[in-house]
């Protein structure tokens, strides 16, 4: 017999052949599970690390500029931006609100309570021993501010009038103004700090001030926020923000009380909104529309609200804001013209807010 074994033929045969066919097919299919389930994972932390390294903020753009602010930083900015619109006060005071804002507290509250308007926005500084009345502290809150503002304002433009030409004794007193230089008005109003440190917050402040007050009349201000951690739908934070904003550019009545509870002090008035302010859905299928109402400032308040808006994003877990004929959105961080079909359903006027990330 040969040293050498004879090698066998192998016969294959067909259940054979099923056998090899089926663990191939096996093994294809789990090599191309675990390209899959790889890819997943890549992209699932690509996107992870994405959210963890985005620089959360808000951006203007100025012909070639950039400027940015933090989300919360923006926030307050919009809230004096609004104070300033429901005072009645020209686009101006915003500017300087937030200039001042900038150079005294770097747009951070530094202390607030339940209290509307009590926010804490402005530094605090020595008393003013020139007022008639003896000594009245420096106002820090962003409602003090701008009553401050508004009776200057009003006192310059009612001395204004008054002025004779021909009288040799001129008034020399320094009322707050729009037209006024940053120093001029921080001395105007008494601010703490230097006057001459005021100036380098104004290209910053206007910057954000001019949409945010809605002169812009479009999408000049955009948010880019992340989606880890955003709080849960809010309509109701969003709707008692707004009107506690923003009463007097709302035209909100409130309920009166009966005339037999006239002096009845813990009486509490409540906001009318029908027609103003509706919240229909719930969770994050709820929807906010504000209506804004007829006046010539329709389309300044359309784009100080959908702004404000953008810039509230964070705080109330808003995913879009819609303002005819634009969107805003939280994924994209960008305002997108409206298609035809949804243009057709926006109302100019109005603004509204969605919790939803699906459309």
């Amino acid at each position: 017999m040969s040293p050498f074994r004879r090698r066998r033929n192998t016969v294959i045969t067909r259940p054979m052949a099923r056998r090899r066919r089926r663990r191939r097919a096996l093994v294809a299919l789990g090599v191309t599970t675990a390209m899959v389930a790889g890819a997943s994972y890549g992209t699932w932390r690509y996107i992870e690390e994405r959210e963890f390294l985005l620089d959360e903020r808000c951006a203007v753009t100025v012909g070639d500029t950039d400027y940015e602010l933090s989300p919360t930083q923006t926030h307050n900015a919009a809230l004096l931006a609004a104070s300033a619109a429901d005072h009645g006060l020209p686009p101006e005071a915003a500017v300087d609100a937030l200039a001042m804002s900038m150079q005294e507290t770097e747009l951070n509250i530094r202390d607030s309570d339940d209290e509307r308007g009590s926010e804490v926005l402005f530094a605090r500084g020595a008393p003013d021993w020139t007022a008639d009345n003896g000594a009245q502290p420096v106002e820090i809150t962003v409602d003090g501010f701008f009553s401050v503002m508004e009776r200057s304002w009003r006192s310059g433009l009612e001395a204004a009038e008054e002025a004779d030409e021909d009288d040799e004794d001129e008034n020399t007193e320094l009322f707050w103004m729009p037209d006024l230089e940053l120093d001029e008005a921080a001395a105007a109003l008494e601010r703490p700090h230097n006057p001459q440190f005021y100036p380098q917050h104004g290209t910053a402040a206007r910057a954000f001030a001019w949409p945010l007050a809605g002169q812009t009349q479009g999408p000049d201000m955009t948010c880019h926020l992340s989606q880890l951690d955003v709080p849960g739908p809010d309509p109701e934070g969003v709707t008692d923000e707004l009107v506690g904003l923003m009463p007097t550019v709302l035209e909100v009545p409130f309920t009166e009380p009966p005339e037999e509870d006239e002096e009845d002090e813990e009486f509490v008035p409540e906001p009318i909104l029908d027609g103003i302010i509706e919240v229909s859905g719930q969770d994050e299928d709820a929807l906010v529309t504000v209506e804004m109402p007829d006046s010539e400032a329709e389309l300044n308040h359309q784009w100080l609200i959908a702004h404000w808006s953008v810039a509230s994003a964070e705080d109330f877990g808003v995913q879009s804001v819609t303002s005819a004929p634009y969107r805003w959105e939280r994924d994209s961080a960008r305002w997108q013209r409206l298609s035809d079909e949804d243009a057709d359903s926006a109302s100019v006027g109005t603004v509204v807010l969605g919790f939803s990330r699906d459309h």
